[in-house]
């Protein structure tokens, strides 16, 4: 069955923009009406446009879809596969959400007592945390670190008690805030930038497994930082200012 750019748009809930700038972008290529040139879309466009669907999911970057949607068979296999991992940790950790509100509520009601240790209490924000550092650091990581180093990072997490927990989303956001006045300096010296960098380390610190830390994988980490898009964006919007990511991997590089 064909479809025209409109009846795909309503089938699939993407609009006609982003299905314009596919094939613009030869992400998508529609078929061409020879008598009229309008867009229309056989199954191969429908089948692949499917694909495309899937690996958007979690943000992947429509550069690197194009890539692999231009790849072999095997390779969109590897990724799609991959793609339901996430897909399935991400069902996971909304199952062990709802089973923990679930707890709390009825709790509430007086029906039981909540019989949640509280590790498992906070298990699923901390899957949330994880999830969030995997989008933020993924294949990188694993590549320079390797995946025994990783696993034992999100246990590390996962051991976390809820004070623990609490304090390194504490830091997290006192990172932001002791960036910002010190964005565009050039004075290392100074106390809130050693403070910074000390508050930095203490971060990596609670996240990473002890023998993984030293002066070159903190300094790695700000490279990473610096040359990674989604870190300037995070920390940029984080501070508010332009130039906080290099500003951050400056004053690590000074002190690491």
């Amino acid at each position: 069955m064909s479809y025209s750019i409109t009846e795909l748009a309503k089938l699939t809930g993407i609009s006609t923009r982003t299905l314009r700038f596919y094939d613009k972008t030869g992400l998508l290529i529609a078929c061409r009406n020879p008598k009229n040139n309008y867009r229309y879309y056989d199954k191969a466009e429908v089948d692949q446009l499917q694909k495309i669907m899937f690996l958007r999911l979690f943000n992947l970057p429509l550069a690197q879809i194009k890539k692999i949607m231009q790849s072999s068979t095997a390779i969109q296999y590897q990724a799609l596969k991959q793609q339901r991992q996430k897909i399935i940790a991400e069902k996971n950790r909304l199952t062990a959400l709802i089973d923990n509100l679930d707890q709390t509520l009825t709790s509430m009601k007086g029906k039981t007592p909540m019989n949640m240790s509280d590790q498992e209490k906070f298990i699923a924000f901390k899957t949330q945390k994880i999830n969030d550092n995997e989008k933020m650091y993924g294949k990188e990581i694993h590549t320079k670190y390797g995946n025994d180093l990783i696993d034992t990072s999100k246990q590390k997490v996962y051991a976390l008690s809820k004070k623990e927990f609490d304090y390194l989303e504490q830091i997290t956001k006192q990172i932001l805030v002791q960036l910002k006045p010190l964005v565009g300096t050039t004075d290392f010296q100074q106390p809130a930038a050693k403070q910074l960098f000390t508050l930095h380390k203490e971060y990596l610190l609670m996240m990473w497994p002890s023998q993984l830390y030293s002066s070159t994988p903190h300094k790695n980490s700000a490279t990473m930082y610096a040359c990674d898009e989604r870190f300037k964006k995070y920390y940029e919007e984080g501070t508010g200012k332009k130039g906080a990511t290099q500003t951050l991997k400056d004053i690590i590089d000074y002190y690491a």
